[in-house]
């Protein structure tokens, strides 16, 4: 039972459980048992199950619609994710980037003013940058601040808050219960200020393809033009007959992309980790505020990271591509062991639809499997004595080789792993190349004093606190 207890105990709940069940366990989230895996042979098992496609019944609590992300039905979901893959694609993704870093250079420039003060906190306008990302890819806005936009995410932020005091409280988990209380009032109110708020979005988009389409000369000259995410949806919809999608279908494939660019795919997170992207709390935002966060507390790290940057983009006049983001090897490594130490959405779950058997026992049909990244990324087995500590090397060419393939998850893996990894960790590589040729960073934050809340994703408590000193300019 998990309740009365606040967000940084039910954070600690989950991780001290987790880490006491070697291979498998069981727990109770309220009346309803959960199997907790946390062993890599298991993961492997479960997340490569043809029958483990399927999603438990928590997203449900989440519902805007059902995405690709949403969606437990694991037959549905196979045949929106075969669309969907082409709005991925490698072309797409590349054509991104100098977008995604005219956003990072507005970023570099705000934070100017703060170089050489006082502290700050680094998240704010990480967020700030990222959320502006988010709308620059997604639905082709590059407007500062779009109509609306205020009362929106006011709304997300209140929905975000709903739905996760709905998760441990097992009161609220049966619908007839749930839609007598006042929590259930307000959150329709945010669901229909979200869904117009971006249903608008979507309409104003669709005419203005329209009328490039009349415009274009040539059908393959307006097709190759399709970059940003939402016209790869409309124009799917369009498509084959077995991949159209209605407009509410497009509503929630266009949510479902802004939360697939994130961090991972938890149950916990899933719709809200989606809408959150608007409210500038997003993944992708803890996850770079988390890498800055361990560089500043790890000079020496950070000083060689910055010395790898320097080799690549030795002027200002090298442009980030996908050829010059590849040769920073070592940054990558960085972020990789970010994010095994700090999985920002840790906890992920699939839902059995028969029965399965693991290390000899049998699993019934719909039972909820969960795993716990935080403690997976934390074995002493696979990780070595100190599992606590910030080393990039653990993710060097040699040691990934000898490690199992499943002990490592931070985008999930196997049959429904995530679907923008790709996206994500571009975006990653982008800000901290631009922040760090741009600024030193030093915190007084010691990593064995970070705490944590579970408010749908893993939070640190207190402000990601850095000081920022100027670098010299570059020519």
């Amino acid at each position: 039972m998990l309740c009365g207890i606040n967000t940084q105990e039910i954070f600690e709940f989950f991780v001290k459980s987790f880490q006491q069940v070697d291979r498998m366990g069981k727990i109770m989230l309220g009346p309803v048992p959960m199997v907790m895996v946390n062993h890599p042979d298991l993961m492997e098992q479960i997340l490569t199950n043809g029958d483990m496609y399927n999603k438990p019944f928590l997203y449900d609590f989440f519902e805007l619609g059902v995405g690709l992300i949403t969606e437990r039905d694991g037959e549905k979901w196979k045949q929106s994710r075969k669309a969907l893959n082409r709005t991925f694609n490698s072309q797409i993704l590349r054509g991104f980037l100098p977008l995604m870093d005219a956003r990072v250079k507005t970023l570099v420039q705000k934070l100017e003013p703060y170089a050489g003060g006082g502290e700050i906190d680094l998240l704010e306008h990480i967020a700030e940058c990222t959320l502006e990302m988010i709308f620059t890819t997604t639905m082709g806005r590059c407007e500062e601040k779009l109509p609306g936009q205020t009362k929106f995410l006011h709304h997300v932020d209140l929905l975000m808050k709903l739905i996760g005091e709905r998760i441990f409280n097992v009161n609220q988990f049966l619908d007839v219960f749930y839609r007598m209380t006042k929590s259930y009032q307000t959150r329709k109110v945010c669901e229909d200020v979200v869904n117009e708020f971006t249903e608008a979005i979507i309409q104003t988009r669709r005419e203005e393809l329209e009328k490039e389409r009349r415009l274009a000369p040539e059908q393959d000259e307006f097709h190759s033009k399709l970059l940003i995410f939402l016209d790869q949806v409309l124009t799917i919809r369009k498509g084959e007959e077995n991949t159209g999608f209605t407009d509410r279908e497009i509503l929630d494939h266009l949510l479902t992309i802004m939360g697939a660019v994130c961090i991972d795919e938890s149950p916990m997170a899933n719709k809200m980790k989606i809408i959150s992207k608007f409210q500038g709390q997003d993944t992708s935002a803890y996850a770079v505020a988390y890498t800055l966060l361990l560089l500043a507390m790890n000079p020496n790290i950070q000083n060689k990271v910055v010395e790898e940057i320097d080799s690549v983009f030795s002027s200002n006049s090298v442009e980030v591509t996908v050829d010059t983001l590849q040769q920073l090897k070592y940054t990558e490594q960085v972020i990789k062991e970010s994010l095994r130490l700090l999985p920002v959405a840790p906890i992920l779950g699939r839902e059995t639809s028969k029965e399965i058997e693991l290390d000899g026992v049998r699993i019934p049909p719909n039972q909820m499997i969960m795993y716990n990244l935080y403690a997976l990324h934390r074995r002493p087995d696979v990780w070595g004595p100190d599992p606590e500590r910030f080393d990039p090397d653990r993710f060097g060419p040699e040691a990934v080789t000898n490690r199992h393939p499943y002990a490592y998850l931070p985008f999930s893996g196997g049959l429904r792993n995530c679907i923008g990894w790709r996206y994500a960790l571009n975006s990653m590589r982008i800000i901290l190349l631009r922040i760090l040729q741009n600024y030193e960073l030093k915190t007084d934050l010691r990593q064995s004093e970070m705490r944590f809340k579970f408010e749908i994703t893993m939070k640190l408590i207190g402000p990601h606190r850095v000081w920022l000193t100027e670098r010299p300019k570059r020519s």
